[in-house]
């Protein structure tokens, strides 16, 4: 199963900490967590853990995540890789519109 690592850049309140819960219910992450941007912010960054099979839509879980908020990065790893690697590679904007492609045959 493919695992992905996804970094979530949120306001710091319980409102908005319930809503990354809401979005992952759908797929429960294997680890979350939550910590201050610094002394003084008003910001959360939330690192999560998720295995997808490949019938599973990414593209769900991304739409929620950016309903929270527009700060989504992402990067896919190995299982041991997602527990060691920082998971920022790249930030999603909100217009992007995912499609799956045909397999490669070879």
């Amino acid at each position: 199963m493919p695992t992905w690592n996804i970094r979530v850049i949120l306001p710091d309140d319980p409102a908005s900490h319930d809503a990354l819960h809401s979005a992952l219910a759908a797929h429960p992450p294997s680890s979350v967590r939550l910590e201050s941007r610094g002394p003084g912010s008003a910001e959360t960054t939330g690192d999560v853990v998720v295995e997808l099979r490949e019938d599973e839509p990414l593209g769900d879980l991304l739409h929620a995540l950016h309903e929270i908020s527009p700060q989504v990065f992402i990067s896919r790893s190995s299982t041991q890789e997602s527990l060691s690697a920082p998971p920022v590679t790249r930030q999603l904007g909100r217009a992007l519109t995912w499609r799956r492609l045909p397999a490669s045959s070879g």
